[in-house]
């Protein structure tokens, strides 16, 4: 038995089947294909009416797009879009007319917003600003710039636009107006300007005039000081306000420029150094008193270079009448006797003081014959015609001005005095001089000295007697002057010795013999 599987053959079929013979007509053909034309003619309708209502809803989506679109971009369709700024202004909402205006007027107020006076003293030289300064702005170029900025979502499809205005929300645009740096070319004109205000040259103080008959007998023009302006600190500190936008007011300061010779240098130049005083007694006569004030007119005013020799003889002139002096009594060799001119040898005593006192270098002096009643042993000088003379060298380093005035003694209006004044080069820091005079030895009177009276004018017979002279001491002085400085004795020097001799009582005698004898 052939137990193997046999396939079954193609065109075999199973019992009891209808074999399909292509070609052949099969019974039921007709219904089944009518069947099948029936379903897609519904479908085909079905899919007609779809795409028909399909495209009718997409043109409605479409059109509902377009709306939103156009309503979205509605709003800006004549003002800037969101989030565009010019120089920080939002632009906004803004026409392009309203956004220059607004741009300019800031611009406007920036050029004017920053200002810096200078001033010196409550006076404004002027008033800086940007304008002044050389920072502008191209308003050409803000008006270029505004116009970009406007066409930005104003032009292309509406897509574009769109697209515009959501990079707007992602990247904002911030404009900028340029300006043009700070210059310093006008600033430098003002400030070379304003330096020709302040470049002053000081001007020295100086000695005007010498009125020996004033208080103070100088008039001194007080110094000027001269000024600079530092043009360069100035240029410097401007800049840097206008570059931080600093403003307000800038005062200048000029650099003082001091005067070479001062109120006070000319003061230590004419200071009082020294003054010399002798009292007029009050039994002083009428002729003596006025040539003492002669004396003193001649003197007073009197100035002396350095180095210059001050002469009483040469400055007062010989004592006649033709020169203004008048006859006064006169010690001539220790005798009182009238002369012309009496009474001068007391302002050259008062001279003597004062260029002592003043430290000048003694040339001439000579002591009287005996002590005089207006100052002291050693201190006095006595003057002669063409004789004897006081003069003394100005060794002060500068010049040296003499006043000289018989005035009221201090205290008191009924006796007068003669005063010396030296001004001159100040003679130190607290230092001063002083004479002192010291005795070495006393000379006795002699015998009386007896005068026959030949001629009868005081007596006229032997036993008659009258005195024409009082004995008196005589004296040998040493005279010092010492320096103290602080109202310490710091030196001594010797001026000199004098002898003053002792005289005698002297005595007129008569010459006649009585010839009777009364009882």
């Amino acid at each position: 038995m052939n137990n193997q599987f046999t396939p079954t053959q193609k065109n075999s079929a199973p019992t009891g089947a209808q074999t399909f013979i292509p070609g052949a007509r099969r019974p039921d053909k007709r219904v089944r294909l009518r069947r099948r034309r029936k379903w897609p003619a519904v479908v085909a309708l079905v899919c007609v009416l779809a795409a028909a209502g399909g495209f009718g809803i997409n043109s409605l989506l479409q059109q509902k797009q377009i709306n939103l679109q156009n309503e979205t971009l509605a709003p800006y369709a004549e003002v800037y879009l969101p989030n565009i700024t010019m120089d920080g202004i939002p632009l906004s909402g803004m026409t392009r007319s309203e956004a220059e205006q607004a741009v300019m007027q800031q611009i406007s107020a920036r050029q004017g917003g920053w200002s810096l006076a200078l001033t010196y003293n409550g006076h404004t030289f002027t008033t800086l600003d940007y304008a002044l300064m050389g920072m502008t702005t191209d308003t050409s170029q803000v008006r270029q710039m505004l116009d970009q900025a406007y066409s930005y979502g104003h032009s292309g499809t509406v897509e574009e636009r769109l697209a515009a205005l959501s990079s707007l929300q992602e990247t904002p645009m911030h404009l900028f107006s340029t300006q043009s740096d700070l210059s310093d070319a006008t600033l430098n004109g003002i400030l070379a300007q304003i330096a020709a205000y302040f470049n002053q040259a000081p001007k020295n103080a100086y000695l005007a005039s010498f009125d020996p008959d004033q208080k103070d007998p100088f008039t001194i023009v007080s110094e000027v000081p001269g000024s600079t302006l530092d043009v360069v600190a100035a240029h410097d500190e401007i800049m840097r306000r206008a570059s931080a936008g600093e403003g307000g007011t800038y005062e200048l300061t000029p650099t003082p420029i001091p005067a070479g010779i001062t109120t006070a240098d000319i003061r230590s130049q004419v200071q009082l150094i020294s003054t010399g005083t002798t009292l007029i007694a009050t039994t002083s006569p009428e002729g003596r008193n006025a040539n003492i004030g002669i004396a003193m007119q001649k003197i007073n005013g009197k100035v002396l270079n350095p180095g210059e020799t001050f002469s009483f003889n040469s400055v007062v002139g010989n004592r006649t009448r033709d020169n203004g002096f008048v006859e006064a009594i006169e010690y001539v060799y220790g005798v009182e006797q009238p002369g012309i001119g009496g009474g001068v040898c007391q302002v050259s005593t008062t001279v003597y003081l004062a260029a002592v006192t003043a430290n000048m270098d003694i040339l001439q002096r000579s002591p009287h014959s005996m002590k005089v009643s207006y100052t002291e042993l050693g201190q006095d000088a006595t003057v002669s015609n063409n004789r004897l003379d006081l003069s003394f060298r100005n060794t002060s380093g500068g010049r040296i001005y003499i006043t000289a005035h018989v005035e009221n003694q201090p205290k008191t209006t009924k006796r007068w005095q003669c005063t010396v004044n030296i001004y001159g080069p100040s003679l130190g820091e607290n230092v001063k001089y002083q004479m002192r005079s010291e005795v070495d030895d006393v000379l006795l009177p002699g015998d009386p000295i007896l005068r026959k009276d030949t001629e009868g004018t005081y007596v006229e017979y032997e036993d008659e007697m009258y005195q024409f002279q009082t004995g008196r001491e005589g004296y040998v002085i040493t005279t010092y002057l010492d320096q103290y400085v602080n109202g310490q004795l710091y030196s001594s020097k010797k001026l000199s010795t004098d002898t003053y001799k002792a005289a005698s009582d002297g005595y007129y005698v008569g010459v006649k013999k009585r010839d009777e004898f009364y009882y």
